[in-house]
């Protein structure tokens, strides 16, 4: 790796482009591998076992996707992991071992959130509410890191997170409406239905949005995302279009938002792909054909922003939809993780 100076020199340079339009993509990306595969010691072992030499790598789609599953076996950072701002962990709700990201920067944590929010929703203010069981218990889940940071940036005075108290998130949206200021209500998807199951349909402003941010496995029966945001609509008495999706992951710094429907659209600075899960470096799978999802979250400088994740999803225009989880066999990758002694 470069000398400290140097490569603390080159992360501000890569921090102040890598959201901006005018930016090469491919040029960033390239820019990011190479560090990445110098000096994150968990891919450069992954590499090494593929046999990959990174100087022949020319385009962002010839770079090889870590399994998201060494999240959980190492440190998945560049430099020493001690050095890291932010920890964000997974739930460990499987029972397995707890995914790991070493945030080293969070600033690009907070630029990528915030930027990727104003362009989609403008800088408010907004009246936020917070309905997030299985999280408030989690200080160092990004999801509530993430939902913090838009509360400060956009949000207007008294923004909260309001689990387990319906009676506040009900005085937050009249306040809303009475101020004239969107409502926007973050919550998980099982809570919000707890929610509505309990305490029965809770009308909100017509002007309101309701960001579901996943969290269905493991707490009650999975519904498809279409039936979700029909409960949801019906349930806070809102237009269909007023139901959104957030997709996010503790080993990405990035979100892709859904806008009314149920296909995520990514940032510019995030790109993706849907491939075949045991050949990820092949031809992408045609649209609609199911695949792999893998990501490109350029915000991930001080990590890896190649990710090979474990949803199956489809390709839908300029965005992706997700399906499921990948069943069978574990991923390409994961025997050459282990066997690198990661």
């Amino acid at each position: 790796m470069k000398s400290q100076p140097v490569a603390l020199k080159a992360a501000e340079h890569f921090l102040a482009r890598f959201t901006d339009p005018e930016a090469d993509f491919d040029e960033l990306a390239l820019e990011a591998f190479r560090l990445q595969a110098a000096a994150n010691s968990v891919y450069r072992a992954y590499l090494q076992a593929l046999g990959l030499r990174p100087e022949a790598v020319c385009s962002w789609r010839q770079i090889p996707p870590l399994p998201v599953e060494a999240f959980r076996y190492g440190p998945v950072c560049v430099g020493p992991p001690e050095e890291a701002e932010l920890i964000f962990q997974s739930s460990g709700t499987s029972g397995s071992l707890r995914s790991r990201h070493y945030v080293r920067d969070r600033r690009f944590y907070d630029r990528s959130a915030l930027e990727h929010f104003r362009r989609l929703l403008g800088s408010g203010p907004f009246v936020f509410a917070a309905w997030l069981p299985g999280y408030v218990e989690r200080p160092d889940a990004s999801l509530l890191y993430m939902v913090e940071r838009l509360m400060e940036a956009f949000g207007e005075e008294g923004s909260a997170f309001v689990y387990p108290d319906p009676d506040r998130l009900q005085g937050l949206a009249e306040r809303a409406h009475r101020r004239g200021c969107p409502f926007v209500l973050f919550g998980a998807a099982f809570g919000l239905l707890d929610l509505l199951e309990t305490y029965g349909p809770l009308a909100l402003p017509p002007d309101s949005l309701v960001i579901e941010t996943g969290g269905m496995k493991n707490r009650r029966r999975e519904l498809d995302r279409q039936t979700l945001h029909h409960l949801l609509a019906e349930g806070f008495r809102l237009p269909r279009e007023r139901i959104w999706s957030e997709y996010g992951m503790t080993e990405l710094l990035s979100q892709a938002y859904t806008r009314g429907g149920t296909v995520f659209y990514p940032p510019p600075w995030m790109r993706f792909r849907v491939v075949d899960p045991e050949d990820p470096l092949g031809p992408d799978r045609p649209e609609g054909e199911p695949g792999a999802l893998l990501l490109f979250d350029l915000a991930c400088y001080w990590s890896v922003c190649a990710i090979l994740t474990q949803d199956r999803a489809v390709r839908r225009g300029e965005g992706f939809e997700v399906l499921g989880r990948l069943a069978g066999a574990p991923l390409r990758g994961c025997n050459l993780l282990l066997e690198s002694d990661l």
